[in-house]
């Protein structure tokens, strides 16, 4: 009989010892999977670097004719994709006639009625020798300007105009007529989209 005693409370014993142990090692596992939660939770994104540089001043815009293409959009987005389209189809008609342009890329934004509109264009020596269907001739004229030197992001453009703003109030001048934006960095080329260059013009009294 004290034998039997005796093994039941052996048996007794080491199950209480079995669940003191599984239930240290779960407090164990939940004290652990707090702290790795907590270190999860507190790892906070790395911060955005904005490397946009702006560069304003006054200068001088000389004579030069452009051959162009006009579309217009219901939106910007739209509005850019047709953008490319329309330099697309200027490219092709150089290959046509063998031509190189003489300089970057331009284009006129701006509104009409609910639109919004592009001119996009490319300079030539002169004009071609056969009219093409779509295309029309825009030639800038020699006069004073001020222009927006901008390195960054091609949609960030916006800071370029608030910036020829700005100097246009702070120097007492108005501008004259739209603004046009010079494309210097070609995306095609330039892996670094980030830091694009693009000049900004407006003419000035």
């Amino acid at each position: 009989m004290k034998t039997l005693v005796s093994i039941i409370a052996i048996c007794i014993l080491s199950s209480c010892k079995d669940f003191a142990l599984q239930l240290n090692n779960d407090t164990k596992d939940s004290v652990n999977s707090i702290e790795n939660n907590s270190v999860i939770k507190s790892e906070s994104p790395k911060p955005v670097i904005d490397e946009t540089v702006i560069n304003v001043e006054p200068t001088l815009v000389r004579p030069q004719l452009f051959l162009m293409m006009q579309d217009c959009a219901e939106d910007l987005k739209t509005l850019h994709e047709k953008q490319k389209v329309i330099y697309n189809n200027l490219d092709y008609i150089l290959k046509k006639y063998n031509l190189q342009p003489m300089g970057e890329p331009i284009a006129w934004h701006y509104r009409k009625s609910n639109l919004f509109v592009v001119e996009a264009g490319i300079p030539l020596v002169k004009k071609l020798t056969k009219k093409e269907d779509g295309t029309f001739y825009k030639q800038t004229t020699r006069g004073k300007a001020v222009v927006a030197h901008f390195f960054g992001k091609r949609s960030l453009l916006p800071r370029a105009y608030d910036s020829l703003n700005v100097w246009l109030k702070e120097n007492h001048q108005s501008a004259i007529g739209n603004p046009w934006e010079v494309y210097v960095s070609d995306p095609r080329v330039m892996k670094e989209h980030d830091f694009l260059q693009t000049d900004v013009y407006s003419q000035a009294k």
